[in-house]
């Protein structure tokens, strides 16, 4: 349907790429359909509204959402942002329409002190109440601890360098002048002094300014339940997303049996499930500052080409946590934001990496995040098909993402080589 409307709306304003069509092209509707369908496939894959809230939308709409549904949508539009899958304005777009939601589902008028008959005050336990607040982008900060989150957690890494001894200095130089005790920032978050962590967003934003570090917070949903259960989304799509790409034996059964683990931890009363993703997604993230670290300080791990970057990773322990399609695509930002900040040409980058069939890869194209007014999407899809073909070799291109493929092992090098002729 978009592309139709594209082709409709070129035909009438007889306008092409290069500003104007031939004459020939204009009287003839086969030739023009043919050269906007190209111009339509070379511009590369965009994603759309998260499909949570489409569905969520679909249901008020039909007078039958619930809070579940809203915390479904909340989660998918989460997912979008913590991925980088949208634009920023995109996302604030998408959180105003959901805070709306959740202001009127009554979320924010549930009762959440009790007045007994000699006037004490008691809390009253949450029945799944839904909210939003500002967020620091610390990854699972509730599950892990503040100097393992700041040290591991993409942003902040990025930004300070922190696998570096003078990244290290300056992330405990800023700890130090917010006043936090280096053995409270190494304790369980949950576990720490309450004091710290009512100062802790003042702090944060008095100090981190300036190390460049602007863009700390973000608003995010939170799921209130019981006397103190409370999960973050960002925190949820970490686990989940973790689950769906745990290592499993390949038995052919694998995809589903994790599909039902990583559905079940969505539900309240299947936590240990969340937390067991959780870790696992801990895990990813401390491999994800192992090979980018030595990625970024190894001479020649990444090799640069006039279209792209690309970068394979050693056969190592954390190709294992690593070798999934989700995994490597992070892998893929962090090495982005980590050349960005170094000064470096920004380039598409390419990530290669063992799957669990040691005689295969898993190769995912990444274009940074997506800006807004962008006309050019992520356009590995094609060129990765295309070049996999030319190649010989056994392929498998039916992932979720088109710019994800899984090729031969012995066919890389001759891939790389054709697709550098396919890149625009």
């Amino acid at each position: 349907m978009r592309m139709r409307v594209k082709v409709r709306m070129k035909m009438e304003m007889g306008l092409g790429r290069g500003g104007g069509l031939s004459d020939e092209n204009e009287t003839d509707p086969v030739k023009l359909f043919r050269k906007l369908k190209k111009e339509y496939y070379y511009m590369g894959t965009f994603h759309g509204k998260p499909s949570g809230c489409l569905m969520y939308e679909l249901s008020h709409s039909l007078r039958k959402n619930t809070n579940e549904l809203l915390w479904f949508a909340c989660l998918a539009l989460t997912d979008q942002f913590v991925h980088e899958r949208l634009t920023n304005e995109r996302y604030q777009a998408g959180v105003m329409e959901l805070e709306q939601h959740i202001n009127s589902s009554g979320n924010l008028d549930a009762v959440t002190l009790v007045t007994l008959k000699d006037g004490t005050k008691v809390s009253a336990p949450d029945c799944s109440r839904i909210a939003y607040e500002d967020e620091p982008r610390l990854m699972l900060l509730q599950e892990w601890n503040l100097f393992d989150s700041m040290l591991c957690s993409s942003y902040i890494a990025t930004k300070l360098k922190t696998w570096s001894d003078n990244g290290i200095k300056r992330m405990q130089l800023i700890l130090a002048r917010m006043g936090f005790a280096r053995e409270e920032c190494r304790q369980k978050f949950q576990f720490m002094s309450v004091d710290i962590k009512r100062r802790m967003k003042d702090m944060f934003e008095k100090f981190l300014p300036e190390y460049g570090l602007t863009e700390f917070y973000y608003r995010g949903f939170l799921l209130l339940h019981g006397y103190s259960s409370k999960v973050s989304a960002a925190d949820v799509v970490y686990g989940v997303t973790a689950l769906l790409e745990s290592s499993v034996e390949s038995d052919g059964s694998c995809a589903s049996k994790q599909f039902g683990v990583a559905y079940d931890a969505l539900s309240l009363s299947k936590l240990e499930k969340l937390e067991i993703g959780m870790q696992q997604a801990i895990k990813v993230q401390r491999a994800i500052l192992r090979q980018g670290s030595a990625a970024i300080t190894k001479k020649g791990s990444i090799r640069s080409g006039s279209k792209f970057r690309w970068v394979k990773l050693d056969d190592s322990a954390d190709t294992k946590l690593l070798g999934y399609p989700q995994a490597l695509t992070k892998f893929g930002y962090f090495l982005l934001d980590a050349l960005r900040e170094k000064g470096a040409k920004m380039k598409p980058l390419i990530c290669v990496c063992y799957t669990q069939e040691r005689h295969q890869v898993l190769i995912v194209g990444v274009c940074g995040k997506p800006r807004l007014g962008a006309v050019q999407g992520n356009a590995f899809g094609i060129a990765f098909r295309n070049a996999a073909e030319e190649t010989g070799a056994e392929f498998f291109h039916e992932l979720f993402e088109s710019s994800w493929i899984v090729l031969d092992a012995v066919a890389v090098n001759s891939f790389m080589i054709r697709l550098t002729e396919k890149l625009w």
